[in-house]
């Protein structure tokens, strides 16, 4: 149990590997704090109501191309400015407060259906909701005053991020084209140097684990802001452009995985294998010229001069040739050079794609529409995401109602039992109340730990200082560094903003002695948000991690039936259809290892034992490798004609997948495996390159199988969780 609790505390310090938002920060801080120093200049009331506006509209501001900006930040503005005038209406009368916080908490909460800017946007909303709760006014002059700043100081924000610190529309796409360009370098990099170096199995293991899911997310980002920018825009040379680029990154990263499951195979520690150094070099050269690529796409074609490709297969090749002839450093038996020629063709495939994108990003900054075309992404339904969470299986609705609870309750609590400044405890729940619990407590961790360190600080400063212009300048200082480090830790940017928040509220009150008020608050409202997450209608990833798994082995079985299809035939299904089935593939994957992560980090002990989830999810992923390799040998030596002898292995492949992902789902065991090896043959095929490189691949798909059904089978009969991984066979 201490072992846990340290991991968390170590958890709530780990600050992520990004670079400060400072850029951000700034704006945010001249967004909050200029309009109370001019409001204080011209003794306008009720300034503070114009922080608020410009902090939480700023807050919206999620990044990407200008058009989804400008619409977050001003939705963000007017449910503002709403929020406030129904907050302060409602006020002074309890029993209606209550109960109306409940509906526009839970509201705002399952906005969260329709994405990440949406969710962004429905909590300041509530926020400023409650504030303004807090704080009734029976003055209907005031009464109306309050939104009207409130809407003033967002529209300020909205000018300064989006007129008066201008911005290029396609800049958010190009840096996400360019990131992806970056991760399979990384990716690439990794590779060439386990290469070279004779690496064992588990650090192979730990490069492909590392960066496949990487890879993914930044191809989603990336797919995901450029519609975003282009929607509206109609066609135009640089989005096109970016589309491809984008589509290329995809298709190297499908090679990248094909090449890495052979290279794998054919380069384990303790064999002496020809090309060891070539290799190493020619993928090092590959990620240089991806790099350099990056760069190119992210100053839109400036970058001079272009990188000259002065790599690919003939080195590979050459010292496969030495083998060949002269036996150096030991002979190649046949399946070992069906794999390296596959190698080599896919080496060859890397370089005429990166030749291709070179190409292409150099001309970013021109206007021609290239050839290949793709429709730009559809506009969502706005009902569609309503209706499909309409259910008490719905994390998002669970998530809402149990967020508007205990809000509600919140507000109760702190009208009838904390005098001063009872807000900070409901903007305590509301911050902290995570779709997860395991992600609830460690926020409310970072936001306690954060509020008590930054209410130490505030207290300190404002005994140091009193001078209000002196004060001023300090909360701009700690509302700029507030936002720059969030994507560093929640909990050092609670910190800032507390230190923030106390400060300005000190100065337009005068009490001096509020940080004692902020930590204590701050206190009752986490201990009030991880009280009702654990006890109302919690869905522990116990439960949600099978599902996600089982959707997981499911995608895969419809990419493995879609590869062997196509192959049998001879007619592939095209690129999209591939790379779609691919994507779904990676995705589902993604979100179970998410849901993995999530359930180590939940704070109660599990009795679900750990090797076997671990196991699951590496070999999942190997597993999904290996299909990716079979694509590409099918789509360079071409297996017409094997359908017949394989089509009983494929389907009972398939079979043996369904089964998996249904034992998963429901906790029972697997089915026993058939005799794959029967349905193979049993033997080698003949040396042909085709049928040799072939075999080798559904012998590694056999073994897979086999690590995943025996993971299956294990899962649930051991125990703790806590338990080391065992190592398991390669």
């Amino acid at each position: 149990m201490l072992r846990r609790l340290w991991e968390h505390l170590k958890e709530v310090a780990r600050f992520a590997p990004v670079r400060p938002a400072v850029m951000a920060g700034l704006r945010a801080a001249i967004a909050t704090i200029l309009p109370v120093v001019v409001a204080g200049a011209y003794h306008v009331p009720d300034a503070l109501w114009l922080s608020v506006g410009g902090f939480n509209t700023s807050f919206a501001d999620r990044g990407g191309s200008y058009r989804p900006r400008a619409f977050s930040m001003g939705a963000g503005m007017l449910a503002g400015a709403l929020a406030a005038f129904l907050g302060g209406w409602i006020g002074p009368y309890p029993l209606v407060a209550i109960p109306a916080a409940f509906v526009w908490i839970t509201a705002c909460s399952y906005a969260g259906v329709f994405g990440a800017a949406a969710t962004v946007v429905g909590n300041t909303t509530a926020s400023v909701f409650v504030i303004s709760l807090a704080m009734p006014s029976p003055d209907p002059s005031e009464l109306l005053l309050r939104p009207g700043m409130v809407a003033l100081g967002g529209l300020w924000a909205m000018v300064l991020s989006l007129v008066l610190w201008p911005i290029r529309p396609y800049r958010p796409a190009r840096a996400a084209v360019s990131q992806c360009f970056r991760r399979v370098a990384d990716y690439a990099a990794a590779l060439g140097g386990l290469s070279r170096g004779g690496a064992s199995a588990a650090a192979w293991q730990a490069v492909l684990l590392g960066h496949h899911g990487r890879i993914r997310e930044a191809l989603e980002v990336a797919g995901s802001t450029l519609a975003a920018t282009r929607r509206g825009r109609g066609e135009s040379g640089r989005g096109e452009r970016l589309l491809v680029l984008l589509q290329m990154a995809d298709a190297l990263f499908r090679t990248m995985i094909a090449l890495g499951d052979e290279l794998e195979g054919l380069m384990p520690e303790d064999r002496g294998m020809p090309g060891r150094e070539e290799v190493g070099r020619t993928l090092a050269a590959f990620a240089a010229t991806l790099q350099a690529l990056a760069r190119i796409t992210e100053t839109e074609g400036r970058t001079r001069p272009l990188p000259v490709l002065e790599w690919g297969a003939e080195a590979f090749r050459a010292a496969l040739m030495r083998a060949d002839t002269l036996g150096e450093p030991r002979p190649l038996d046949a399946g070992e050079r069906a794999r390296c020629q596959h190698a080599a063709r896919l080496l060859e495939r890397l370089r005429e794609v990166s030749d291709a994108a070179v190409r292409m990003a150099a001309g970013l900054s021109g206007e021609r529409v290239p050839s290949r075309r793709s429709p730009v992404a559809q506009r969502p339904s706005l009902l569609g995401p309503l209706r499909d969470n309409l259910s008490l299986d719905s994390v998002v609705l669970r998530h809402a109602l149990r967020v508007g609870f205990t809000t509600a309750l919140a507000v109760g609590l702190s009208t009838r039992f904390v005098p001063s400044h009872g807000y900070w405890v409901t903007i305590t729940v509301l911050t902290i109340m995570q779709p997860y619990t395991g992600a609830t407590f460690l926020k409310g961790l970072q936001r306690v730990a954060g509020t008590m360190v930054g209410g130490i600080l505030a207290a300190a400063v404002a005994a140091w200082f009193h001078e209000p212009e002196v004060i001023l300048v300090l909360v701009f200082l700690t509302a700029a560094i507030s936002i720059a480090v969030i994507p560093l830790n929640y909990g050092l940017y609670t910190v800032f903003l507390t230190i923030t928040f106390v400060l300005l509220a000190e100065v337009g009150t005068g009490d001096w002695g509020l940080a004692r008020v902020r930590i204590l608050n701050t206190l009752i409202g986490g201990a009030l948000a991880l009280a009702c997450t654990w006890l109302l209608w919690e869905r522990s990833e116990h439960e949600l991690f099978p599902k996600h798994m089982a959707a997981a082995l499911r995608a895969q079985r419809d990419y493995f039936r879609l590869v062997f299809s196509s192959g049998f035939s001879g007619k592939w299904s095209g690129d999209e259809a591939l790379s779609d089935a691919q994507r779904k593939m990676g995705l589902e994957t993604l979100n179970a290892e998410a849901s993995f992560q999530r359930l180590l980090s939940e704070p109660r002990r599990r009795t679900e034992p750990l090797e076997p989830l671990m196991t699951l999810l590496t070999y999942t992923r190997r597993f999904a490798a290996s299909i990716v390799s079979i694509a590409s040998s099918f789509q360079y030596l071409g297996m017409e004609g094997t359908g017949d002898r394989l089509a009983p292995f494929v389907s009972a492949a398939e079979r043996a997948l369904e089964d998996l992902a249904e034992a998963v789902a429901t906790g029972r065991p697997p089915a026993p495996l058939v005799d794959f090896d029967a349905l193979l043959g049993g033997s080698a095929p003949s040396p042909e390159a085709a049928d040799s490189l072939l075999w080798i691949q559904l012998q590694r798909v056999v073994r897979h199988l086999s690590i995943l059904h025996g993971a299956v089978s294990r899962r649930g009969t051991r125990a703790p969780l806590e338990c080391a991984p065992e190592k398991a066979p390669a």
